[in-house]
Order: structure tokens, then C-alpha cells, then sequence
């Protein structure tokens, strides 16, 4: 049976078995995994209306209905699962919070100490082993300085600043040098900005969209400032009106895999009153040598991807 939900249903059954809603897109809740130790970065999705859920984690990758998470979540049978839901899908509660949801204020954001982004800054400048893993990235010494890359000695993670619309510096996204961990500094705000939105706002209209902030800061470095980075494989609604606003043509540069293809496409949804390409190295061919992303790329590779961005029906065919 296809059943049909209302955002409000969803939203007041996920609130019931104490599923916390992180974030959301045009059409979904965005959410900690309740199948694996997801703590850092939401990676499980539910539809609003369909009630089906998927984990972006390659390691667990768990999908099903609304009824199965119920059942695995709550170890009710298929009987008792189908009241739990009619019951609190028709809570009184479902006004309320859609009410608080509408006259709730987005809270300004908060200055990230800048003594302490000072200090990573420098510790970075004077640790040769987080400064190369910086340059085997490929990124550079001026682009270390521009965007003011750091390091922690303490967690042992390199740094990169996260800065509001206006420039503000509002927080550090940290990635361990030995494997692919990340912690970010308290209650970063990474769902209401964009990684460099604040420059990439002031170049006439056209920004480029990529995923992470290393392939933002290649893209740059290959000679393109209007970029910016989503820092994940899901678009806020916050995140679509800064681009709403700031836009008037959008070049998906997205992961060339599952979960990049679904954020391009949910972007190009989304904002399709604007001009939409899709990088794209030429025909046939999305990114030379089945490269992932940005990261993967030359900036001759990068350049040539972006000069010869096509429309989606064309990107389609490759």
C-alpha cells in the first residue's frame, strides 16, 4: 500500500520514537542514522510525503518504509506498528508544530572565538606534517593563507573556517590527517551558510556548486572564486535561498556518484527559475579518468570541466 503522509505527519512521528530532526531539504527530514553510529554529519533522509527512508552511509545504507523504521526502531509488530502511526500522525501536536515551525526566529549567527581560528592558523604554519598533507591535497600555500587553514594539535585534525553570508567567521570543520574522521567546532551552523558564499556572492550572478570545502578551494585555486561547497550530500532550505538569492546561473560540479547526481538534481529542482549546467568534461564524459570529484582533478581538468558546462539533458546522456 502507498500510503500518503503530510510533512506535519512525518515530522510528529519522527518526534514520537525520539528520531531528532537535524536539518531538511525540499522534500525531506534530514536525520542522525538509527541503524549506525552516525554522529557528526545527518546521513539518513525521509521523504515527506512517501515516508521512505535512506541512509547515504556506503556501510549501512538501510532503507524501507515508514513501517519498517517504526518496527526496527520500537520492535512493535506489523499491527501494532500501523496504530502507532494513525495515532500520531493525527496528533493534535502536528498544528503546533508546524505553528512554532513558522513563527520560530532563526537565530543570528555566533562569532567563532577569532584568537582561537588565530591560533590554529598559526600552529598549522608551524607543523610540517599538516602543512604536507595540505600540499598532497593539493592545495596551496597561498590558499592556506587566504582561507586561513588550521591545524589542532590537540585533536590532531587540520581546520578549515566556516563564514556566514556577510563574512562572519562562525565556526571550524575539522578532518583527521590519518583516515577520513571530522569534528567540527560547536553548533556549527553548516546547514545556514555555504563555504565561501561570502565571496562567491560578489561575482556577477554565476556560482559553481561542489560538495566539500577541499574541492571549493581547488576550484578556486583553478581560477574560480564563485564557488561554493554544500559540505554534504543534502541542501538546507537556508542553503537554497542563499543560492536563490545570490544566483542567477548554477554550475553543478556535485559528486560524480549516487548521492552527488540526487544533491545536483534536488539543486537544479529547486532553483529551476535560474540558468542550470552541469560540469562536465565533454561529451560523454562527466569527469576524465572516472574521478569522484573536484578533488580528483587537475586545474586544467577543472577548467575545462566548467568552460564546458551543458544543460541537464545533455548531462544526462553521459
Amino acid at each position: 500500500m502507498n500510503e500518503v503522509y503530510t510533512k506535519s505527519d512525518i515530522r510528529s512521528i519522527l518526534n514520537a520514537i525520539n528520531l531528532k530532526i537535524e536539518s531538511e531539504t525540499g522534500q525531506h527530514f534530514l536525520c542522525l542514522c538509527p541503524f549506525h553510529a552516525n554522529k557528526n554529519t545527518a546521513s539518513f533522509e525521509i521523504d515527506y510525503n512517501k515516508g521512505l527512508y535512506f541512509c547515504f552511509n556506503p556501510s549501512c545504507g538501510a532503507r524501507g518504509t515508514l513501517n519498517d523504521l517504526i518496527k526496527e526502531t520500537t520492535h512493535r509488530n506489523d499491527f501494532e506498528t500501523i496504530r502507532f502511526i494513525l495515532a500520531n500522525k493525527q496528533s493534535s501536536s502536528n498544528i503546533d508544530s508546524e505553528l512554532a515551525e513558522i513563527l520560530d526566529e532563526v537565530p543570528d549567527f555566533v562569532e567563532f572565538p577569532l584568537d582561537t581560528a588565530e591560533k590554529l592558523h598559526n600552529d598549522l604554519l608551524n607543523n610540517k606534517t599538516a602543512l604536507e598533507y595540505f600540499y598532497s591535497r593539493g592545495i596551496s600555500q597561498d590558499s592556506i593563507v587566504d582561507f586561513y587553514l588550521g591545524y589542532s594539535s590537540v585533536q590532531d585534525l587540520v581546520t578549515v573556517p566556516l563564514r556566514s553570508p556577510d563574512g562572519m567567521l562562525v565556526g571550524v570543520i575539522g578532518r583527521s590527517i590519518e583516515g577520513k574522521t571530522f569534528k567540527n567546532s560547536h553548533n556549527l551552523p553548516r546547514n545556514k551558510t555555504l563555504f565561501n558564499i561570502n565571496r562567491a556572492k560578489k561575482h556577477g550572478g554565476k556560482i559553481i556548486v561542489c560538495e566539500s570545502s577541499f574541492d571549493a578551494i581547488l576550484i578556486a585555486q583553478a581560477g574560480f572564486p564563485n564557488v561554493v561547497a554544500t559540505l554534504g550530500a543534502h541542501l538546507s532550505k537556508e542553503q537554497i535561498q542563499l543560492l536563490n538569492r545570490y544566483s542567477s546561473t548554477i554550475i553543478i560540479m556535485t559528486d560524480n556518484d549516487e548521492a552527488g547526481r540526487k544533491l545536483g538534481t534536488n539543486i537544479a529542482q529547486k532553483l529551476n527559475n535560474k540558468n542550470i549546467l552541469w560540469g562536465s568534461y565533454n561529451y560523454g564524459t562527466i569527469y576524465p579518468h572516472e574521478a569522484k570529484d573536484a578533488g580528483d582533478l587537475t586545474p586544467e581538468e577543472i577548467r575545462q570541466c566548467i568552460m564546458n558546462a551543458i544543460p541537464h539533458y545533455e548531462y544526462a546522456l553521459t
